[in-house]
C-alpha cells in the first residue's frame, strides 16, 4: 500500500474538507444561507414571488395581474399566481408556505396565522374609492316593511349568512347577535357540518349578494352582508340596515420566512400601491382589478386584534388556535 507523505495528507484533507463545506453551502442554498438576499426561505425560488388571492369570481388571476405586474415592476422579482379554489385553499397554501404574497380577507389572514401560517400584514386594502379607511362594515340588514327593529328580535328568525369563513357574513354577523343578548354558542352542526344555534335557525347563502337577496325574497328575516352588497339593496328601497359593526379591511400579507431585505421591499411597495401610482408605472389596468381594487393603507397586525379576540369569544365560528 502507498503511504502519502504527511504534508500531502495534510493538504489532501485541507481539500477534502473545503470540498465538503462547498456541498454543504450547496445544499442548503434553498434556505437563503448563500442567498443574494440574505438568510431567508422562498416560496418557489429565489427571485420569485409567489402571489396567492381568493378566487371571488372567475377571472381572479386576470383580475389580480395589475397588482402583481406593479409589484414585478417595482422589485424586479418574477411574480407567480398560485391559484385556489376556495378560501380553504388559500389558508392551507399559506399554512404549507407555498405563497409568498397573499391577498385575503382579514378572518382568513387570522386563521391562517392561527393554523401556523407565517404571515406578516403590511397593509390593507380599501373598500372603494371615496374612502381613505380600509374598514367596512358588516351589516344587519331586514326586508322593507319587516317589523323587525332591532336584532334583539332575531331570537326564534331564520337568519342568513355568506360563509362559515366570511368575516363580516358571519363572524361579526354572531358578535353583533352576541352584543343583541342571544346565545351564539353552537348547538350542534347540520348536515353539511356548518354550525346550528339554539336561538335562531342559520342559512348559508354563499355570497353577500345572495345574503342580502334571500332577505328582500323572505327567504330569511334577517341576513347579513359586507356594506358594499347591502347598498344598491337599501338604495333600491328592498331592505333597511337594523344594526351594523365596523370590520377591518382585508390584508396584503407577506411571509415572515423571506430575507429580511425583501419582506422590506415589497412592504414599501404594497404600501405604495395606489391605483394611481400602478397607472403611472406603465402597468395595464382592467376593469376587472379597478372594480374591487382602490388602493392600500399600510396596517400591521394590531389591526387585527378585534378580530383575534371575536375568534377567542366566539367558538362557533372555528377561527381560534
Amino acid at each position: 500500500m502507498m503511504h502519502l507523505p504527511h504534508t500531502t495528507r495534510a493538504v489532501a484533507a485541507a481539500t477534502a474538507a473545503l470540498f465538503a463545506l462547498v456541498l454543504a453551502g450547496c445544499s442548503d442554498s434553498t434556505d437563503g444561507a448563500d442567498s443574494t438576499f440574505g438568510p431567508g426561505t422562498w416560496a418557489k425560488a429565489e427571485g420569485t414571488i409567489v402571489f396567492g388571492a381568493v378566487p371571488d369570481k372567475a377571472g381572479s388571476d386576470t383580475n389580480n395581474r395589475p397588482l402583481e405586474d406593479f409589484i414585478a415592476k417595482q422589485t424586479g422579482f418574477k411574480v407567480e399566481y398560485y391559484p385556489t379554489a376556495d378560501y380553504t385553499a388559500l389558508i392551507a397554501a399559506a399554512v404549507a408556505g407555498k405563497v409568498d404574497v397573499i391577498y385575503s380577507g382579514a378572518l382568513q389572514y387570522v386563521m391562517a396565522v392561527n393554523k401556523g401560517a407565517k404571515l406578516e400584514p403590511v397593509a390593507a386594502i380599501l373598500s372603494s374609492a371615496d374612502v381613505t379607511d380600509p374598514g367596512y362594515y358588516s351589516e344587519a340588514v331586514v326586508a322593507a316593511g319587516s317589523p323587525i327593529t332591532s336584532l334583539a328580535e332575531a331570537k326564534g328568525k331564520t337568519v342568513c349568512f355568506v360563509d362559515p369563513n366570511s368575516t363580516s357574513g358571519f363572524l361579526f354577523g354572531l358578535f353583533q347577535l352576541q352584543q343583541a343578548g342571544l346565545e351564539v354558542d353552537a348547538s350542534g352542526t347540520d348536515a353539511n357540518g356548518n354550525p346550528t344555534f339554539a336561538d335562531f335557525t342559520p342559512v348559508f347563502a354563499g355570497a353577500h349578494d345572495k345574503s342580502v337577496q334571500s332577505v328582500a325574497t323572505g327567504q330569511c328575516d334577517i341576513g347579513f352582508a359586507e356594506d358594499n352588497e347591502t347598498k344598491p339593496a337599501v338604495s333600491a328601497g328592498t331592505v333597511s340596515v337594523v344594526s351594523k359593526e365596523y370590520v377591518p379591511g382585508g390584508p396584503l400579507s407577506i411571509s415572515t420566512t423571506l430575507p429580511a431585505e425583501v419582506r422590506a421591499q415589497l412592504t414599501q411597495v404594497l404600501q405604495s400601491a395606489t391605483v394611481e401610482a400602478i397607472t403611472a408605472s406603465g402597468v395595464t389596468i382592467t376593469d376587472g382589478f379597478t372594480a374591487t381594487y382602490f388602493g392600500a393603507e399600510a396596517r400591521d397586525e394590531s389591526y387585527y386584534q378585534t378580530i383575534i379576540d371575536l375568534c377567542k369569544s366566539i367558538p362557533a365560528a372555528k377561527c381560534a388556535p
